[in-house]
């Protein structure tokens, strides 16, 4: 097993506390290593997979694999896992719940005057009468959807491709895409990061928001065109963001959504599975692997999530 991280590294106590008998590399050596079989980690960099002749398993210590599928160096016949554990969707419930109530109650704008010392009541609006939108209901966003509409709002969904059952009204691909995104006054994006979703949703998706609708962007940078977004905050035509992740990561200092006071930048921190059911999902696959047996939350190498 290799550690390609420091984030995933982090890990490494409570995998040898719960493993001790397992190999565990923390750094790769030159050249060929035929002994490792397994990898634990978030991102796979070029060049590793394909120093590893007998790789055999590549697990995320994330919601997504993308970073690990990403690799173009990693042969398919590497099964790919990615972390499921049942507190992350409660969690991101929880984050995409603060930024939407945050915009909907004007907690900004409450802000600005109580640090101008000014009293004065801001309408209070009917969540009834608002829509949020969520594109992907998996496990995470179907979680998501049954928070907010318990917190009043309208609620719909959107998947690019597979039907799933739902407790809200959901559209699906091309044909339902542009009658969701008209309906939704909040647009929150929870897809998985593939080749597909790269790109989603630039200037001719956003403007098809109603006017004034706010975004969350939860899932991956790559899919929100964030010139496109910052375009349309500029122009009135969108409300502001919440946007936790990013094309490029750390998010560069001279990024003008750092100094925009429409739009929130947090360092993609929304939701985080926990270590200690990463770490046994993870030793679980190995010996289901070694039994082969079907591993658990298992990549689909041709859809990629």
């Amino acid at each position: 097993m290799l550690l390609t991280s420091d984030f995933v590294t982090a890990r490494y106590e409570a995998l040898r506390t719960r493993a001790p008998d397992l190999d565990i590399i923390t750094e790769l050596g030159p050249g060929l290593d035929p002994d490792i079989t397994a990898l634990f980690a978030f991102k796979l960099p070029t060049g590793i997979a394909s120093r590893l002749p007998n790789l055999q398993l590549a697990a995320s210590v994330g919601a997504g694999a993308d970073g690990i599928i990403s690799a173009p160096d990693l042969p398919m016949h590497v099964k790919v896992t990615r972390a499921v554990e049942p507190g992350l969707g409660l969690s991101m419930a929880q984050f995409v719940s603060l930024q939407i109530l945050r915009q909907f109650r004007s907690l900004p704008k409450m802000e600005q005057q109580h640090a101008a010392g000014e009293w004065k009541r801001l309408p209070v609006p009917d969540a009834r009468q608002v829509t949020v939108g969520i594109m992907g209901l998996g496990s995470i966003g179907a979680v998501v959807a049954d928070v907010v509409a318990a917190l009043g709002f309208s609620v719909i969904g959107w998947t690019r491709s597979d039907e799933r059952e739902s407790r809200v009204p959901v559209f699906i691909g091309k044909a339902g895409m542009d009658t969701f995104l008209e309906r939704s006054d909040f647009l929150v994006c929870l897809l998985p990061g593939t080749a597909q979703t790269a790109g989603l949703l630039g200037r001719s998706c956003l403007e098809k928001l109603p006017r004034g609708s706010f975004v969350i962007n939860v899932a991956r940078g790559g899919i929100v065109v964030e010139e496109d977004l910052l375009a349309l905050v500029n122009e009135g035509h969108l409300s502001g963001a919440a946007l936790d992740v990013f094309a490029t990561e750390p998010l560069p200092p001279d990024s003008e959504l750092w100094r925009h006071d429409k739009i929130l930048v947090t360092p993609h921190i929304a939701a985080q599975p926990s270590i200690g059911p990463v770490v046994e999902q993870f030793i679980e696959n190995l010996d289901r692997l070694t039994e082969g047996q079907p591993l658990l939350h298992e990549v689909d190498r041709n859809l990629n999530y």
